[in-house]
């Protein structure tokens, strides 16, 4: 049975706010959680649409899952196939979202990236709803090779056109969007990949006990997706050649196996400075994790692999939520080059850069010399320019006004 909310004028009170998230990792993603934990702790009742092997681990009180509704071809390479894909996108929970859609219960609904807004602009068209478009990663036109992803890209860009706002994440990243999707930047609204809450004083010793490291040892923390595009085989091998007293961590809650293959690229699986930590992590435990490292990593450069992995790393802008963990927790970060946290580390002293690997033994001795200052400036940065409760006032505001 459907729960009666009672709307309260220029308040989020009884709004109904339909999410479209095409991904399984939406609990990754600090600001997302933050923002919609704030639209319920406002009294907004949030559905949140997930794809079906995601959507059962959702388990924020208040938070209801459906599946993400797939689009649905007419032929998937043979007859048991395709009919076995209909059987699996055209379901009783489908059925579910699209009445609640054709009945107008929602007041707001929101797609994230490229496929959330596709899915999301359907449904804020055939109902008058209107739509917000969260973007997160941005596919550049030069950098799609087939039918399908160009064809995606002239739905996606149409879709960002028909939304009443768009939330990214800087200014930076919005005038990229604003360029390929033919955007004007008044309808745009900012807010980085980040967690909210104070900014953390106290440290953790998870690490420490985890693998028994010594306090004379510095932990130097990798976070996050292992991969090429964030610099897996040069930092394995630059890990080599670090003086004694450091220690590389590696956390990656996908597994070991792909951290293998890059040790085995490496040649050296078995060096005693470098440690894997592979369990999954609650929000809460991951913040106890960061807060334990002395030095955070946040590198990244662009390789042609993915759409996700050019142009939209190569301008990852205020979109790296491991750098805004860091900076919550006060944990000074060594960083590739990239623009922004060039122009950060120009006001914000929170670490160092390295424009290669061969600076990196160098740049760990200086800024862990230096912590407790850099600490301090990390902590800083992350109050003035990352923290979610600094956006949320002015965010809601936008969100009220186009519901009016």
């Amino acid at each position: 049975m459907d729960i009666t909310f009672e709307m309260t004028p220029d308040t989020l009170q009884g709004r109904r706010i339909a999410v479209f998230e095409p991904h399984g990792d939406f609990f990754t993603n600090p600001s997302l959680v933050c923002l919609v934990n704030a639209l319920i702790d406002e009294g907004s009742r949030v559905d949140l649409m997930m794809p079906q092997t995601a959507w059962p681990e959702v388990s924020e009180e208040g938070l209801p899952g459906f599946p993400f509704p797939e689009g649905l071809s007419g032929w998937y390479g043979g007859l048991r196939s395709t009919l076995h894909e209909w059987r699996r996108r055209v379901n009783l929970e489908r059925l579910k979202i699209e009445h609640r859609f054709l009945t107008r219960t929602y007041d707001l609904v929101m797609g994230i990236d490229s496929e959330g807004v596709i899915r999301a602009s359907k449904y804020a068209r055939r109902s008058g709803i209107p739509l917000v478009y969260l973007s997160f990663e941005i596919f550049f036109r030069d950098e799609l090779h087939t039918a399908g992803s160009r064809a995606e890209k002239d739905r996606e860009s149409q879709a960002s056109r028909l939304a009443d706002l768009v939330i990214i994440q800087d200014p930076y990243r919005a005038r990229l969007l604003a360029n390929e999707n033919g955007l004007s930047l008044d309808r745009f609204e900012y807010l980085p990949v980040s967690p909210g809450g104070l900014e953390r004083n106290k440290k953790s010793t998870y690490l420490r006990a985890c693998f028994d490291v010594s306090d004379r040892k510095t932990i130097v923390l990798h976070s996050g997706s292992f991969a090429q595009w964030t610099c897996a085989q040069e930092l394995l091998k630059s890990a080599q050649d670090w003086p004694e007293n450091f220690v590389l961590i590696i956390h990656e809650r996908s597994g070991l196996e792909n951290i293998g293959r890059y040790m085995q690229r490496n040649g050296d699986a078995k060096n005693k400075n470098i440690l894997f930590s592979t369990k999954p992590l609650c929000q809460e435990e991951h913040e106890e994790l960061v807060a334990s490292a002395d030095i955070g990593l946040v590198l990244y450069k662009p390789v042609r692999t993915s759409r996700c992995t050019q142009k939209n790393i190569e301008n990852i802008g205020l979109a790296s939520g491991k750098f805004s963990h860091f900076m919550k927790c006060g944990v000074p970060v060594i960083t590739t080059a990239q623009r922004t946290f060039k122009d950060l580390l120009l006001r914000y002293k929170f670490g160092g850069i390295v424009d290669s690997f061969e600076e990196m033994p160098e740049t760990l001795e200086k800024v862990h010399a230096n912590s407790e200052y850099h600490g301090a400036e990390a902590r800083r940065l992350f109050a003035e320019r990352l923290n979610f409760d600094t956006y949320w006032p002015r965010l809601q505001r936008r969100l009220l006004e186009i519901m009016r």
